[in-house]
């Protein structure tokens, strides 16, 4: 009995035991599938998260869109009704070139309207010039694709509307880019904040205001389609790196390659990828990043690039890629980096190493260095290595060493104090905030790549890095400072800025080899390094010419990203309350900067003001953009050209200055002596010496004449452009150099007597020349820049006459009271028969009245003119209308104030003062004497001197 209540027990404990485990297992399994279920949904939230990324940069790229295309509707041309293009110069000739494309299939090999008439007598590289062989040709051929693809909609597109929205569409694939590339420069964040970092970097990028002009709607230069190739390139560089199967590894080297080919076809900047590529690879070799996998992916990249650059313009030869600073560095890096890898493989010259203490990647990378140079010195030659060590140096320092390259505005090399400060703005109590924000950001970031480091060598390297960003970009602070770039301690803290950055890090470099550290060097992250050297490159070229401005302008937003997205992280991961609230305190900050920046002050919409005045980048963005179509200025030129067009003939060769050289071949469809291409600066020296400021007609005739030029073109701007066509025309001892200042009548000094009326033209101007004057038997001695003229006196007597002009000299606080020689006035050249050897060109100055209306002073401007400028030929035939037996004038197209008031019968001539000197266009045909024959001289394509082209010291010094 007992037995089987024993085995009746049993039983049931053995069916409780098995229901308890069926019913843990039950519960296991209802667990697993809510924790699958979980998962399930918690995957599917960030999928749509994903999705979320992409609709804000969706609306990112539309903004961007947007914005660059409100000026369409204004680019009409007044004279046909057409689309023309925006206020620019070079996307004219990229026009004219896509129109023949989209015509004949292909570009033509001669271009026969520049550089007249070189097409027809030049062989081999004297072609170079007008040969599109020479040319990157790829931005004209994008357009004819890009019109080709918009034609399958409409066959009403013309291929000018086509180039006008071209910039805007690639800008928006330009945005997309660079985000791509933003986002993986942090691929080892987590998905969440990589994403919002790239958004919001790419938030400020879209607006960054020096972007604006080069990739709006209408002006397709460029920048529009070159900027997106170099940011896909790094993305795909990158995209190698952090790749870990081979194969992968070398595809995405190989599209790297291409798209830094595509760069070069279309934009000189592509040294950019060159210089910062190769050198970033070459650091991570020396830190121990770089192996046999990296190699390859470097080699892929460097090597496709050269194969498609090549056979696509003649300038890519494979001798000037190597021979070139920047290409021929990223070739001896590779030819370096394999070296090294192959010293240290053998391990032949480790007793030696041994010795000497050094890491193994710096030891082979100095054997490697030596090897190479002695092979370069040996094919090239130490002169040719010396002189590329020296135009380096004068790069970092002084990169513009030519007449022409000082003479262009966009050349011309940035002030912090004046250029920085108001590109990187909005400037709040003095403070650039960009500026700010991407120089903190740029420090925290060296920071976070250092971040593996003791926390005294993190301290003692982000403080190198923070000065070394001082030096680079306060060394060169105004012109009027002891740091004005040039001067022995500007020379000082910019060089000694390198210096004790790297000095710092080669320190830290060697101890923690000595300490058997050196593999901490590895964590350093590879992205971060091309960033920061793409940071400093962009520092560099913002620093040598205002046109790269936007270049440091495009790539620093991820800086002040990655600032915005740190500052908030530390403050929500912060415990202690005293430091959060300090942390909290910095992230608002950062928080207001950054939304003055974007939108502006939002606190004046409580004062009534409207949010288009804000101040932020987006409403001057799009103010921007909304004016940025042709004005009056390229109406009149409309005007002009259309005239051309319809009373010249076809085979027609117009002479001016390069600046309208474009404008003339596309919008007037004749060929033209100089351009924008600059391709023979000769040239333009010997058109700014014989025919702008020359005082010989016979040899400006005999330069015309060997040019084939049957019309001469002045324009108003070239009263302001005197000085860099004068320097440019003049001989060494730059005999020409000059400028031309205006004065303006000072009414309230204005005196009447019995006899006559005395008027005070109050301006300023240095004097062009040493001058000396006798007066009562004593020598007056004015010296060239030091003395200078305050005022001119000008008299009229009862019958409105005009009575000799004076001008006031000063120098040492000492004034003189000088008669001048000539007056022009009302169409008539008084000449005196003593006084200095100089004059006045009186005009009518226009004042706006308080009830609308206008006032017209008839004698309420006046031109000095010097000895050097009073007879030169733009003087006699533009300013005095001279004639001559050999340019007759043929048309004059007024400024459209002059011809709005004309048009109200008022008799104010040919040019007016107001808002800025008012002139016409003036046209003239030329003939040419019987007996006049060609002068070889004249088609001389290389200066004879280099004298003639080099700057002089001290002379652009007033």
């Amino acid at each position: 009995m007992e037995k089987e209540n024993l085995s009746s027990e049993k039983s049931i404990s053995k069916n409780e035991e098995e229901k308890e485990i069926s019913s843990t297992t039950k519960s296991d399994n209802e667990e697993e599938l809510l924790k699958k279920r979980k998962e399930k949904l918690l995957n599917s939230l960030k999928q749509k998260r994903d999705w979320i990324y992409y609709l804000i940069l969706s609306f990112i790229v539309f903004i961007s869109f947007y914005i660059r295309t409100r000026n369409i509707p204004r680019l009409k041309d007044i004279t046909t009704g057409t689309w023309i293009l925006g206020p620019d110069l070079d996307p004219f000739l990229f026009l004219r070139w896509t129109k023949y494309i989209v015509e004949h299939g292909k570009l033509f090999m001669m271009d026969t309207m520049r550089s007249v008439p070189l097409a027809e007598i030049c062989s081999g590289i004297t072609c170079n010039p007008v040969n599109t062989a020479v040319e990157m040709k790829l931005l004209s051929y994008m357009i004819a694709w890009f019109h080709n693809f918009l034609s399958f909609f409409s066959n009403e597109i013309t291929v000018t509307y086509s180039a006008i929205l071209f910039p805007a569409v690639m800008f928006a694939f330009t945005t997309i880019a660079f985000f791509l590339f933003a986002r993986i420069i942090f691929y080892k964040e987590n998905k969440e904040t990589r994403n919002i970092i790239a958004l919001i970097a790419t938030s400020f990028f879209i607006l960054i205001p020096s972007l604006l002009p080069r990739t709006i709607a209408g002006i397709p230069e460029k920048e529009s389609a070159a900027f997106f190739f170099l940011f896909i390139t790094f993305y795909f560089f990158l995209k190698a790196f952090n790749s870990e199967k081979l194969n992968k590894r070398i595809i995405f080297g190989v599209l790297s390659g291409i798209a830094t080919a595509s760069t070069a076809l279309i934009w000189g900047g592509v040294i950019f990828i060159f210089f910062t590529i190769s050198t970033s690879v070459l650091l991570a070799f020396s830190l121990g990043k770089i192996k046999k996998d990296e190699f390859f992916i470097y080699a892929s990249w460097l090597i496709t690039s050269f194969i498609i650059m090549m056979p696509f313009s003649t300038r890519y030869s494979l001798k000037n890629l190597i021979t070139s600073t920047s290409s021929g560095l990223a070739v001896g890096v590779l030819v370096i980096i394999g070296m090294s890898l192959l010293i240290m493989k053998t391990n032949k010259l480790e007793k030696i190493r041994g010795k000497i203490k050094l890491p193994k990647e710096t030891f082979s990378l100095i054997i490697s260095f030596l090897v190479l140079s002695i092979i370069v010195i040996a094919i090239l030659g130490l002169n040719f290595v010396m002189g590329e060590i020296s135009s380096i140096k004068n790069s970092l320092i002084n990169p513009q060493t030519s007449r022409f390259g000082l003479t262009v505005a966009e050349n011309k090399q940035p002030y912090f104090a004046n250029d920085w400060k108001n590109s990187f703005g909005p400037v709040v109590f003095n403070i650039p905030l960009f500026f700010w924000l991407f120089f903190i950001g740029s420090v925290l970031l060296f920071n976070n790549m250092i971040k593996k480091l003791r926390k005294r060598e993190k301290i003692i390297l982000t403080f190198s890095y923070f000065i070394f960003l001082i030096c680079l970009i306060f060394s060169r602070y105004s012109p009027s400072s002891i740091l004005n770039g040039t001067s022995g301690l500007s020379v000082l803290v910019y060089f000694g800025g390198w210096l004790f950055f790297l000095g710092t890090f080669v320190y830290f470099y060697y101890k923690k080899y000595v300490d058997g550290e050196f593999s901490i060097f590895k964590e350093f992250n590879f992205s971060y390094i091309l960033y920061f050297l793409i940071l400093t490159l962009g520092i560099i070229g913002a620093r040598s010419g205002i046109r790269l401005i936007m270049v440091l302008g495009s790539i620093s937003p991820i800086a002040i990203s990655f600032l915005i997205v740190k500052t908030f992280k530390k403050y929500f991961e912060e415990k202690e309350e005293t430091m959060k609230f300090l942390i909290g305190s910095i992230a608002i900050i950062i928080l207001i900067a950054s939304i003055l920046i974007l939108i502006g002050n939002p606190l004046l919409m409580f004062k009534g003001t409207s949010f288009w005045s804000w101040g932020g980048y987006y409403q001057q963005d799009k103010i921007t953009a909304e004016n940025f179509a042709p004005g009056p200025y390229q109406w009149q030129w409309q005007k002009t050209m259309s005239w051309v067009r319809e009373n010249t003939t076809e085979s027609a060769v117009f002479a001016h200055w390069w600046d309208y050289g474009y404008w003339v071949q596309t919008i007037g469809e004749r060929s033209t002596i100089l351009d924008g291409g600059n391709a023979i600066g000769y040239w333009n020296h010997l058109l700014g010496r014989h025919v702008l400021t020359g005082d010989d007609e016979s040899k400006s005739l005999e330069f015309l004449y060997a040019h084939n030029g049957t019309h001469l073109l002045i324009d108003s701007t070239e009263i302001g452009k005197y000085t860099a066509y004068s320097s440019i025309g003049s001989d060494e001892d730059y005999d020409r150099f000059s400028w031309i200042s205006t004065f303006l009548i000072d009414e309230k000094q204005t005196q009447e007597t019995k006899n006559e009326t005395i008027y005070v033209y109050t301006g300023g101007t240095a004097t062009d020349e040493d001058i000396i004057w006798e007066e009562n038997g004593k020598e007056i001695f004015l010296p060239e820049r030091r003395a200078g003229i305050g005022a001119i006196i000008l008299k009229r007597n009862q019958n409105g006459e005009i009575i000799q002009p004076e001008a006031i000299f000063v120098d040492n606080g000492r004034q003189y009271r000088i008669p001048l020689k000539y007056a022009y006035f009302n169409g008539e050249l008084h000449v005196f028969n003593e006084g200095l050897d100089a004059g006045v060109f009186l005009f009518p100055k226009l004042d706006p009245l308080p009830n609308g209306r206008a006032n017209i002073n008839e004698v309420g401007a006046a031109m000095y003119l010097s000895r050097r400028t009073v007879h030169s030929q733009l003087a006699n035939l533009y300013l005095f209308n001279q004639e001559t037996d050999y340019f007759n004038l043929v048309h004059t197209e007024d400024s459209l104030v002059v011809e709005n008031l004309k048009q109200q019968g008022m008799n104010v001539g040919e040019f007016l003062y107001y808002q800025g000197f008012q002139g016409p266009i003036k046209i003239w045909e030329i003939s040419y004497p019987s007996d006049m024959e060609l002068n070889q001289e004249y088609l001389k394509t290389d200066f004879p001197r280099k004298e003639l082209y080099a700057v002089k010291s001290g002379e652009y010094n007033y």
